[in-house]
C-alpha cells in the first residue's frame, strides 16, 4: 500500500463507540500503518487509534509493545490508555509509577478514570488500604459516576481487608434494599465480622431481591451464583457439610460459561471429598492452564490459593518436578508473597527423594532423613518446620524440639522474628505443658514486641503480638507486661474492636450474645454422642515381651546339696600345688602339647618336659612295622 493511500484510508476511518470488532480491526490495521510507514510513530491521533482499537481487540500485548515507541510527549496525553493496558497486563509498577509522574498535571476526567484503575489493582494485588482511600475519595468527589456502584466497590474492599487484617471496619453507607449486588457485599463484610447468621440473613434477602426481579433464566442463574457459592462456602466453615454439598451438587456446571465461577464450584466439591484419585482430579480441575487463562482476573489471594492446590496435587500424584520449581518461578512467588516458603519446602522434599507417601506413611524414617539434613545445611527452617509436621503426626518432638529451641533462641536476638518458628514452639509447649519454658518465651516475646517501633509493625507481626498477648493474659507473672503489649497493639490499630474490649471492659464492639448462640435446635444438640465429639486417640498396642533369640543354658550344680564335707584332717593336699601344672611331675601332656613340642625346632625347652614326654609317649605307643 502506498503512503498517499494509507493517508487517504486513515482519513476515512470512523471511530466511534457503536463500532464492531471488524470495524476495531480496521481501525487497528490502517491506523498502525499510517503511525508506522507514514509518520514514523510520530502522530498523536494514530497512537490512540491503535491503542483504543488494541483494547478493544484485547490485543494488549501488541498494545505493549507499540507503547515502547511512544513519544514521551504523548504520554500525557493518553495516561488513561496507558494506564489500563498496565492493568490487563498485571504491570502495577508501572502503572504506579506512571500515575505519580503525572499526577500534579492530570485533569479531572483523567484523575478519576486513573484513580478507577489504581483502586482495582490495588485490590488485586492485596493493597486493600490504598484501594479503599481511592474509593472513599471518589465517593465523596463524585461528578460523573453511578454513587451506587462505587459504593458496592467500597463495600468488597472493605471486606477483603477485614479478612485481611482482623479488623471489623463498616462501610458508612447503608445497604439499599433494592440492589442485591449491595446486599451480597455487605453481607461480606458481615462475614468477614464473623456474624455468621446476619451474613446469612443478608445474602437470603438478595436472593429473593434477584429472583424477584425479570430476568431470563441464564442471566438470573449468573446472578444467583456467586451468592450461593457463598451461602455453600458459609455452611461448609461451620462444618455443615450436607448442606452446603447440596447447593453445590444442584448446580449444573456445563451451563456456566464463566471460567471462574465455574473452577470455584468444583474446587469446594472436591474439598468435601475424600481425595480417592488424586489424578483423575488434577485432570479434571486443570489448575495449570486455568491459572494461565485467569491470569489477569484472579486478585492475588486467589491466584495463592489455586496455585497451592495445584502443586499439592501435583506432589501427591507424583507429577512435581524439580524443573517445575525453578529459582526463577520460586523468586516470582516470593516477591509476590512474602514470607511464604511453602515452594522451597516442595522443593527440599523432591531434592531428598521424599514422597507423599513418606509424609503420610513413614513420618518417623522421613524425619531421621530431615534431622541428617538439618545437620549439613545452614539454612534450617525450612526442614525444621517439616521435621515438626512430622513429630506431630507422632505426638512426639523428641527429634526436632531441641533444634527448634536453639533456633528460635536465634531467631529472638535478630531484628525481626519468624511466626512459623515462635507459633511451633508455642504449640509443642503448651500441647506437652511445659509451663515453665512457655512463660519464659512469652516474657522475652512481650519485651521485644515493646521495643519494636511502631513503623517496622507488619502484619504479620501484628496479628503474631496479639496472639501472645492475649495467651499472656493468663498468667500471672504476665498479667501486667500483656497489658501493657494491648497498649501498644491499640496504638498501632485503634480500629480493633477485641484489644478495645480488654482495655476499655467493654463489649460494645463485639457480637451480641444472640449471634453466637448456635442455631441447631436443642433437642438436636442433646441428641449428639459425646463420643463423637472427642478426639480419636491413636490405640496403644499392647507391650509385648519378646523372646530372647540367645537361649542361656542353666548348668548343673558340681556338687548336690546333702554333699558331707569331709574332716580337715582326712584331706590329702598335694605337695606339687604351687607348681604351674605343665611342671609338675604327674603332668601327662595332651595331644595339642606334643604337637607343639614336635613342630619347635631350634628352641630352647625344658628338659623335664622332654623327659615326661619321652617316657609317656614311649610306655603308651609302639613302632609300627611296614610292610615288606
Amino acid at each position: 500500500m502506498s503512503g498517499n493511500s494509507i493517508t487517504d484510508a486513515f482519513k476515512k476511518l470512523r471511530v466511534t463507540n457503536d463500532v464492531t470488532v471488524g470495524d476495531h480491526e480496521n481501525i487497528f490495521n490502517v491506523s498502525y500503518q499510517y503511525l508506522s510507514k507514514v509518520k514514523h510513530f510520530q502522530d498523536l491521533k494514530a497512537f490512540k487509534n491503535v491503542l483504543v482499537a488494541s483494547i478493544n481487540l484485547d490485543k494488549y500485548h501488541k498494545a505493549n509493545e507499540i507503547l515502547k515507541k511512544l513519544p514521551k510527549e504523548y504520554e500525557s496525553s493518553l495516561i488513561l490508555e496507558i494506564g489500563y493496558i498496565y492493568y490487563k497486563l498485571g504491570n502495577d509498577k508501572s502503572l504506579i509509577e506512571l500515575y505519580k509522574k503525572h499526577e500534579s498535571q492530570l485533569d479531572e476526567v483523567a484523575k478519576i478514570g486513573l484513580n478507577h484503575i489504581l483502586a482495582q489493582t490495588y485490590y488485586k494485588i492485596g493493597s486493600y488500604k490504598e484501594s479503599l482511600n481511592l474509593y472513599q475519595q471518589l465517593i465523596q468527589n463524585n461528578n460523573f459516576d453511578n454513587a451506587l456502584d462505587l459504593i458496592i466497590n467500597e463495600k468488597a474492599v472493605i471486606s477483603a481487608l477485614n479478612f485481611q487484617q482482623g479488623n471489623k471496619i463498616q462501610s458508612d453507607y447503608d445497604s439499599a434494599t433494592d440492589s442485591y449486588d449491595l446486599l451480597f457485599n455487605q453481607a461480606l463484610i458481615e462475614l468477614s465480622n464473623f456474624n455468621i447468621s446476619k451474613s446469612l440473613n443478608l445474602l437470603n434477602r438478595a436472593v429473593e431481591l434477584c429472583e424477584s426481579i425479570n430476568l431470563n433464566e441464564s442471566d438470573l442463574e449468573n446472578e444467583l451464583l456467586p451468592i450461593k457459592l457463598t451461602i455453600s462456602y458459609i455452611f461448609q466453615i461451620n462444618q455443615q457439610f450436607e448442606k452446603s454439598y447440596n447447593i453445590l451438587k444442584d448446580i449444573d456446571v456445563s451451563k456456566i460459561n464463566d471460567l471462574m465461577i465455574r473452577l470455584i464450584i468444583k474446587n469446594n466439591k472436591y474439598s468435601q471429598q475424600e481425595l480417592k484419585n488424586s489424578n483423575f482430579i488434577d485432570r479434571d480441575l486443570n489448575y495449570l492452564e486455568n491459572l494461565h487463562k485467569l491470569n489477569q482476573k484472579l486478585t492475588n489471594v486467589q491466584y495463592e490459593i489455586i496455585l497451592k492446590n495445584s502443586i499439592l496435587l501435583r506432589f501427591q500424584t507424583g507429577t512435581l518436578s524439580k524443573s517445575q520449581l525453578n529459582s526463577k518461578f520460586i523468586k516470582e512467588y516470593n516477591d509476590k508473597f512474602p514470607g511464604d516458603a511453602l515452594l522451597q519446602a516442595y522443593r527440599l522434599l523432591i531434592n531428598l527423594g521424599i514422597d507423599y507417601k513418606d509424609l503420610t506413611e513413614n513420618p518417623k524414617s522421613t524425619g531421621r532423613k530431615l534431622i541428617k539434613y538439618i545437620n549439613s545445611t545452614e539454612e534450617k527452617e525450612i526442614p525444621l518446620l517439616l521435621l515438626i509436621h512430622l513429630n506431630s503426626k507422632l505426638n512426639n518432638y523428641d527429634q526436632g524440639l531441641p533444634i527448634l529451641e536453639n533456633l528460635v533462641q536465634i531467631n529472638l536476638n535478630s531484628k525481626s522474628i519468624n511466626p512459623s518458628l515462635i507459633g511451633s514452639l508455642i504449640t509443642i509447649y503448651e500441647s506437652k505443658h511445659l509451663t515453665t519454658k512457655l512463660v519464659n518465651l512469652f516474657k522475652t516475646l512481650i519485651e521485644k514486641f515493646l521495643y519494636t517501633s511502631e513503623s517496622s509493625f507488619s502484619i504479620d507481626n501484628y496479628n503474631t503480638a496479639k496472639i501472645i498477648a492475649f495467651k499472656s493474659i493468663n498468667y500471672k507473672e504476665l498479667k501486667e507486661s500483656s497489658r501493657q503489649l494491648f497498649e501498644f497493639l491499640y496504638q498501632i490499630n485503634p480500629n480493633d474492636n477485641l484489644i478495645e474490649s480488654i482495655l476499655e471492659s467493654k463489649n460494645d464492639g463485639l457480637l451480641p450474645i444472640e449471634d453466637l448462640i448456635s442455631s441447631k435446635p436443642i433437642d438436636e444438640i442433646l441428641n449428639i454422642d459425646m463420643n463423637e465429639l472427642l478426639p480419636n486417640n491413636k490405640l496403644v498396642k499392647p507391650i509385648v515381651k519378646k523372646l530372647n533369640k540367645v537361649v542361656k543354658k542353666h548348668k548343673k550344680a558340681k556338687f548336690g546339696k546333702n554333699k558331707v564335707v569331709k574332716p580337715i584332717d582326712e584331706v590329702e593336699l598335694d605337695d606339687e600345688r604351687w607348681i604351674p601344672l605343665k611342671l609338675r611331675s604327674y603332668y601327662k601332656p595332651t595331644k595339642k602339647d606334643k604337637k607343639k613340642v614336635n613342630n619347635t625346632q631350634g628352641e630352647s625347652t625344658n628338659t623335664n618336659i622332654n623327659t615326661n614326654t619321652t617316657q609317656s609317649s614311649a610306655n603308651k605307643k609302639k613302632k609300627k612295622k611296614g610292610k615288606k
